[in-house]
């Protein structure tokens, strides 16, 4: 997690920043038979744009960060780039950086640091485009091994669900702890193709072995910002399950879970964003309950 959080606090110096690129390898391009950009004699056709900034990167980080004064020892930042959002060929191109292509380079020569960074990418998109990881990891893989970089990202998605039981007429809530020790809902990352129901249901059937059909019309979502860095927006349904069903939670994931009264959950939570979310959630269905008496 360190490390991770390490390598947000450069890259994220890098997030918001608006840059101009020259294009080299336009969309529906193919690379030729020799071309250093191509691996070995395959050819290679490039479903997005691809090129370089132009714009002066390092004075810019250096300029935002105060940082001049150490402007020898500040590590190479990454200079070519993936167009992302767009779908038709470029020639050039302005647009904000959302995130980096951190490339595992594997060679004899000892590593430093400066050579690590080197082979690093940017995702570049159009001003107010959010892209998460798992489209973002879709575009570039026609170019980047799985499994050989990680990506680190400007914008993130998760979804979950407010979900509770009812057990002679009192709703229960079910909380998790989950890895960072914080109590919550269940919830996890959009993957590929996924929206957001489908999501909320894989999810909470991962972490709680329950499964659930969210109440899509209960949609609540709130935004805020990890490390001054990543933006995340978080999206809730509800959902309810059968009481006295097994609760089997996901090992190494899940250190925790509570099966509790309102007044108990809006303590245990966390965060006050969830329990904003908790309290709409039971206004809804305490009124369900009632009409339904």
């Amino acid at each position: 997690m360190d490390e991770i959080k390490n390598r947000y606090g450069l890259y994220g110096a890098l997030f918001g920043l608006e840059v101009d690129v020259v294009v080299n390898r336009p969309m529906g391009s193919v690379s030729q038979s020799g071309d250093r950009h191509s691996r070995g004699k395959r050819k290679k056709c490039y479903p997005i744009n691809c090129g370089y900034v132009t714009t002066d990167l390092r004075q810019m980080v250096l300029r935002g960060t105060g940082k001049e004064e150490k402007a020898a020892s500040f590590p190479p930042l990454p200079r070519y780039v993936y167009i992302l959002g767009v779908d038709e060929p470029l020639q050039t191109f302005r647009g904000r950086i959302i995130g980096v292509v951190h490339r595992y380079v594997r060679t004899n020569v000892p590593d430093t640091e400066s050579m690590r960074y080197s082979y690093d990418r940017l995702i570049i998109a159009p001003e107010g485009v959010e892209l998460y990881d798992p489209d973002i990891r879709h575009a570039i893989a026609f170019a980047e091994r799985k499994g050989g970089y990680r990506l680190y990202c400007m914008y993130e998605k998760s979804c979950g669900a407010v979900v509770y039981t009812v057990h002679q007429n009192e709703v229960l809530y079910l909380l998790i702890r989950n890895r960072s020790g914080h109590i919550g809902f269940p919830k996890g990352h959009v993957e590929y193709g996924e929206d957001e129901r489908t999501t909320m249901i894989r999810e909470i059937k991962e972490e709680t072995s329950l499964s659930v059909e969210p109440d899509l019309t209960f949609r609540e979502e709130y935004r805020y910002v990890l490390w001054n860095i990543v933006h995340k927006l978080a999206v809730y349904s509800m959902a309810s399950f059968s009481y006295g069903k097994s609760v089997t939670t996901m090992e190494n994931e899940i250190f925790g879970d509570w099966l509790v009264t309102f007044s108990e959950a809006k303590r245990l939570l966390s965060y006050e964003n969830d329990r904003k979310i908790l309290a709409l959630a039971n206004e809804r269905i305490v009124a369900s309950l009632n009409q339904n008496a």
